[in-house]
């Protein structure tokens, strides 16, 4: 049975760096009893991560992103394909997804081979407040709805 990682990266007193966070915790009953899937919350995407890793098939995170090309509340979805021309390994502090997963396989990690990228479009990543703004908390069902789609 293929085992999934689910990664919601976030800060909860970030506003809306908060969405992965709340996408987790509507998916954690949704997806109660499935043996096969992991439900992880992380503050931050280091290399920290990387060992966590193995003995998963899938990687499926869930995160912010404000590119501004869409309304709030919009789901992207990416596959690290998406991030390759953004590898580069300028500090070991600094590393994007795509940097932190190819300098992980080339350390001899496990990594799983389908990573899949679920990004919300925001409103506010950088003021403290509690709880997503309510553009982005309104669409948090529905993406949750199609993350379980995708997981079927």
């Amino acid at each position: 049975m293929a085992r999934t990682l689910i990664l919601a990266l976030g800060n909860p007193i970030l506003s809306d760096d908060a969405a992965g966070w709340e996408i987790a915790d509507r998916l954690r009953p949704r997806l109660h009893g499935r043996c096969d899937i992991v439900i992880e919350k992380e503050s931050s995407a280091s290399l920290d991560l990387i060992p966590r890793l193995g003995g998963f098939d899938r990687l499926l995170i869930l995160d912010a992103i404000q590119l501004g090309q869409a309304p709030p509340g919009t789901l992207y979805r990416f596959t690290l394909e998406d991030f390759a021309s953004t590898i580069r390994y300028s500090s070991a502090h600094d590393l994007n997804f795509a940097s932190a997963f190819a300098l992980g396989r080339q350390m001899g990690y496990a990594i799983p081979a389908d990573i899949r990228i679920y990004a919300v479009e925001v409103v506010e990543l950088r003021r403290f407040a509690e709880g997503c703004t309510p553009p982005v908390r309104n669409a948090i069902p529905g993406i949750a709805d199609a993350i379980v789609r995708d997981l079927a």
